[in-house]
């Protein structure tokens, strides 16, 4: 933690100095020095690199396992453009940088999330460099404040360095550089004193913007009562002299009241914008409750809302949460009010694993954007056309601010559009997983088939349920779209019914035939807490990925492998299990069936239950088993339920520890049946 008095600066700056000069080794200082700069700094790790410029490498002073020495020679990374420009950089997401090169700038394999580097010269001679850095478990968004504070380190890093090292200040004495040290480490303390004076002052403007920003609200207040009483008036009166006095005065105390919401919103910006720290949190849930925020008034202009949240998004990751809501609030809401009913409007968030970035679109079919303009609206109180503010509102503040705040994200927003197409606003940033298990588990069930019954009007809205449900696991061969009041055909496993299309003969059939069926509510609220038909109510101005996957993912066949060269006998246990819920492959010898289950247990998706024939080719069922024992220990998991199925129906001594039955031939149905019981309890 950074001191906060200038008595504990003082103490620790004293404490440093003599544990530096009571030191016996180089290893013994650049501990103590690094300390220092982590207290100083409020980080959890820091660095001091020494430039040797025999070899043309950095050295660090290290006992431990860490990386000490980098070549700088034909070097690349982000420590590299900071030694070859010899100037300082604040990184707030690190490894998304484009010149992020880990075995340079993350050398000890640390989970590093921002850094901030500065080189050390003296006298126009490159001595180092000093480096502070956060994890994510102590996350930390440098500032030009904090360059200030390591820049004032660098006179007593470097009397450090000429200690550690004198042939680099020209053989000095001992005693002259420790009394220059002495000197620094007053110097110091008054600097960083002075800095942190300097950032007092700015935390006092920013009181200062909280009382302009409660002035200027007192003031809006009151006009906004003005402009309510106008109107008031303007229905009594008939005098057309009066009613043009009235409608200039309404006109007044509307230019106030744009006016004071102008100044709000950019102190609201300076505000966020120093203040906003990162959290952690379940990024699924913030995306969904930020979207149905417009729900309501999506349903109520008969906008077609859909909402896609990557069900692959950890279920815990860090973001700066309030910059990142204003954000989508203010894109959706231009999308709202851009678009006319009738139009579409989608948030699509897709989570890219391999990158750690998180892609977010909002995409409309309103009134869209001339290309002429499409620069010009990222301006401050810039808005696309000059009839802009009359017609929809908003004083162009909006995406000015979105654009700043994007950029404090780590990534760029960026536009497609084109007039009465409609526009679509874009960009791609950072998203730190502090729990890398996705949100959903994807479902593995070839038996699955959904079917979606629709009307032409939810061709929109079904497209964005159907991409749900491949991402959550299911291809496009196991999705049906179906006709109302049509026969359900065969293979159907689910049903998916939107409000309008459901009707007492599909609700029967469905039944008849063991289906479940979810229903897709169209109408804003009218199924809630409607529970008598037994119906999962998935809403369609809503986010219902949860629902869904409960829907599809609620039981998953078992899966079943048989191994045996004989055809015939394959047939018949697939005939018996016919009725069960299960998922069946086949083998017809022992090397084929090994390979399976291995490739199977690999996946995650081990075969839960196996029959395997005693003598099959190139491997028998005991050695197949027992070769598969040996990696189910190693990768782990649920044991595998293995029944031999051999002519005789002798046990193997050897073997009965590796299987869990043994069932003789021929065998009839109650004794496969037996098996599928005993295994279904098992498992």
């Amino acid at each position: 933690m950074a001191p906060n008095t200038r008595q504990e600066l003082q103490t620790l700056v004293s404490e440093t100095t003599q544990k530096i000069a009571s030191a016996q080794s180089n290893v013994e200082i650049n501990r103590i020095v690094e300390n220092l700069i982590t207290h100083v700094m409020g980080t959890d790790y820091a660095s001091l690199w020494v430039f040797q410029k025999e070899s043309a490498t950095l050295l660090r002073a290290r006992d431990d396992q860490s990386i000490n020495e980098i070549s700088m020679l034909g070097q690349h990374g982000v420590l590299a453009k900071c030694f070859f420009t010899l100037s300082g950089g604040i990184f707030n997401y690190l490894a998304s940088e484009k010149e992020y090169l880990p075995e340079v700038d993350n050398p000890d394999n640390i989970q590093i999330k921002s850094k901030i580097i500065l080189p050390i010269i003296d006298d126009e001679r490159f001595l180092g460099i000093v480096t502070a850095y956060a994890s994510v478990r102590k996350i930390k968004h440098f500032t030009q404040d904090d360059m200030e504070i390591l820049e004032t380190l660098v006179p007593f890093l470097t009397e450090v360095i000429y200690l550690m090292y004198p042939h680099l200040k020209g053989q000095k004495d001992e005693v002259y550089v420790s009394k220059r040290l002495s000197e620094r480490s007053e110097n110091l303390v008054k600097n960083v004193e002075a800095v942190q004076q300097r950032q007092q002052v700015s935390e006092e403007s920013s009181q200062t913007l909280s009382f302009l920003a409660n002035t200027v609200h007192d003031i809006r207040t009151p006009a906004n009562a003005l402009y309510g009483f106008l109107e008031l008036l303007e229905d009594q009166l008939e005098d057309t002299r009066l009613l043009q006095y009235i409608h200039n005065a309404k006109e007044s105390a509307h230019f106030i009241n744009d006016l004071t919401t102008s100044i709000l919103d950019r102190i609201a910006t300076q505000r966020e914008r120093s203040s906003a720290e990162p959290v952690t949190l379940n990024p699924t849930k913030f995306f969904a409750d930020t979207a149905e925020i417009f729900s309501a008034n999506m349903h109520n202009k008969e906008i077609i809302y859909n909402i896609f949240i990557d069900p692959a998004l950890p279920k815990k990751a860090t973001i700066e949460e309030m910059k990142l809501k204003r954000v989508l609030m203010n894109l959706l809401n231009n999308a709202y009010k851009f678009t006319p009913a009738g139009g579409e409007v989608t948030l699509s968030v897709r989570y890219l694993p391999e990158k750690q970035k998180v892609s977010i679109s909002i995409q409309d079919t309103g009134i869209g954007i001339a290309p002429e303009k499409q620069e010009e609206i990222f301006k401050a109180f810039t808005q696309a056309e000059e009839t802009t503010k009359e017609t929809y509102g908003g004083t162009g503040l909006g995406l000015s601010i979105c654009a700043e705040y994007v950029h404090d994200l780590g990534g760029t927003l960026q536009l497609k559009s084109a007039l009465e197409q409609g526009s679509t606003f874009y960009f791609t940033m950072p998203l730190a997983a502090t729990v890398d298990e996705p949100m959903f588990a994807p479902v593995h069930n070839n038996l699955l088939t959904t079917g979606i019954v629709i009307s032409k009007h939810n061709i929109p809205s079904a497209k964005n349920l159907a991409r749900y449900l491949q991402a959550m696991g299911l291809s496009k061969t196991q999705i049906k779209t179906l006709k109302p009041l049509e026969q359900i055909p065969e293979g159907i496993t689910h049903l998916i019914c939107y409000q309008s299309c459901l009707n007492d003969t599909l609700q029967t059939q469905a039944a008849s035939r063991n289906i479940p069926i979810s229903v897709m509510e169209e109408t804003f609220l009218s199924l809630s807490g409607n529970t008598s038909a037994n119906l999962l109510v998935m809403p369609q101005y809503g986010y219902y990925a949860n629902a869904l996957h409960e829907f599809i993912a609620e039981e998953e066949p078992l899966r079943v492998l048989i191994a045996d060269d004989d055809k015939i006998n394959t047939e018949l246990i697939k005939a018996i299990l016919a009725d069960a819920f299960c998922h069946i492959d086949t083998a017809e010898n022992g090397e084929s069936a090994l390979s399976m289950m291995q490739q199977a247990l690999q996946k995650g998706t081990p075969y839960q239950l196996a029959y395997l024939d005693k003598y099959m080719p190139l491997l028998s069922g005991s050695e197949v088993i027992d070769r598969y024992r040996s990696m189910e220990k190693q990768i782990g998991g649920s044991r595998l339920f293995a029944v031999s199925i051999s002519g005789d129906g002798v046990k193997d001594e050897k073997s009965t520890h590796l299987f869990d039955m043994f069932v003789g031939k021929p065998f009839n149905k109650r004794a496969i049946q037996e098996t599928l019981t005993l295994a279904q309890e098992v498992l």
